[in-house]
């Protein structure tokens, strides 16, 4: 399949979903990279955006499902220091991913926008993970390319407001973006240009046309505007592993009768997963994600019971040292935390496991002492108090 194309499919719609994924981590003229500029502002060489792009990219196609707006098709760009085809979870079949720079990027927006223009009831879904630079209203996404253009570096950025903007006169009604990057501001790009530019635009700026229904877009950011976001080298990002976490299960809801997960219980979700550190470690709490507007639809349906994560815990907490857990389920068990798993770093800690929505039982053993509990287990989360 040619250019930046993974995943077509014809027969999926109108309307349908139109997916664009793009993961930064080899920056040549960034710190470590083979051409390292003079002054890069601190940034340098990632690891974890082409693997997080490519997590998110196998999710959309091994779990997305929205059977009003079936997944239509899937462009991926990357960046990598070693590259490697992407291979379909879903099909096995090999794909070559062009290179993410800035003219592969604004070749492939155009081209996700000519999709998503063709009904109105098309969703669009942009996930950006690399480099990013804030200043005010103004955030630019940065390339593969970026500083290579000398006379101005910013060329090899994109400017994720005016991408926004340009997509007001897209029919696609509903609009998803995911920013995984860093939106602190910049002493050598935006803020010393003395200017509003914060990269290329490859959509013209515009209003939406009169006749097509109200666009319902959300960026969902990674952190609070000025902060940074962070990654375990060569892992899954935090934002990107709490985000798919909450697909899975956290971040949704029965009201109908079956999961589904929506806009606002996304955002509550994920937010959940980078306070806690058992999952953050000592950034829990550091970085807040965000989002610009959040009008509320769904988003994304389970195939079934929803995973969400539980917390069992002794009160005093002191005890969880010497405590030995067990979780049962209509009389079976069904997971142990022995003595010998107890983390020597944190040996207060809770026991974070996860399960699958229903009603469990749970133990703390202390020597001959059982403390038990009774606990029905729904999303986003839940914490279990033994008390002694």
């Amino acid at each position: 399949m040619a250019g930046s194309v993974i995943h077509l499919d014809g027969d999926a719609g109108p309307p349908c979903t139109h997916a664009l994924v793009i993961g930064v981590g080899k920056y040549p003229r960034l710190a470590g990279g083979q051409a390292p500029v003079a002054d890069p502002d601190g940034m340098r060489q990632l690891s974890s955006p082409p693997v997080s792009a490519r997590a998110f990219a196998n999710w959309l196609l091994a779990e997305y499902h929205d059977p009003l707006k079936p997944l239509g098709s899937v462009a991926l760009l990357l960046s990598e220091d070693q590259p490697a085809p992407y291979v379909n979870p879903r099909t096995r079949s090999p794909h070559d991913v062009d290179v993410a720079t800035i003219g592969n990027i604004l070749e492939a927006v155009k081209q996700w926008y000519d999709r998503g223009n063709s009904h109105i009831d098309n969703r669009l879904v942009f996930y950006f993970c690399g480099h990013g630079i804030s200043q005010g209203e103004d955030m630019s996404l940065l390339a593969a390319d970026i500083f290579e253009d000398e006379h101005n570096p910013l060329n090899g950025a994109l400017d994720f407001a005016g991408l926004m903007n340009g997509l007001k006169r897209c029919k696609a009604t509903q609009q998803v973006f995911f920013v995984d990057a860093c939106r602190s501001n910049s002493d050598v790009l935006i803020e010393s240009s003395g200017t509003r530019f914060a990269g290329q635009l490859p959509l013209g700026a515009g209003t939406r046309p009169l006749e097509l229904p109200r666009r319902f877009h959300i960026p969902y950011y990674a952190t609070l505007a000025g902060d940074q976001s962070h990654a375990r080298p060569g892992q899954v990002s935090l934002f990107t592993e709490a985000l798919l976490r909450s697909l899975a299960g956290a971040a949704s809801d029965d009201p109908e009768g079956d999961w589904r997960v929506n806009t606002s219980h996304l955002l509550e979700a994920i937010d959940h997963f980078l306070h806690q550190p058992c999952f953050a470690g000592a950034v829990a709490g550091v970085q807040v994600p965000s989002v610009g507007e959040l009008p509320v639809f769904v988003l994304h349906q389970l195939p079934g019971p929803p995973v969400v994560p539980v917390y069992v815990g002794c009160e005093p907490a002191q005890d969880n040292a010497e405590a030995e857990f067990v979780c049962s389920e209509g009389g079976c068990e069904r997971l142990r935390r022995a003595l010998a798993d107890v983390d020597d770093t944190d040996p207060e800690s809770e026991w974070a496991i996860e399960l699958r929505t229903g009603t469990y039982d749970f133990e703390a053993r202390l020597g001959d002492h059982v403390l038990t509990k009774s606990v029905t287990v729904r999303p986003v989360f839940r914490r279990v108090h033994l008390e002694t």
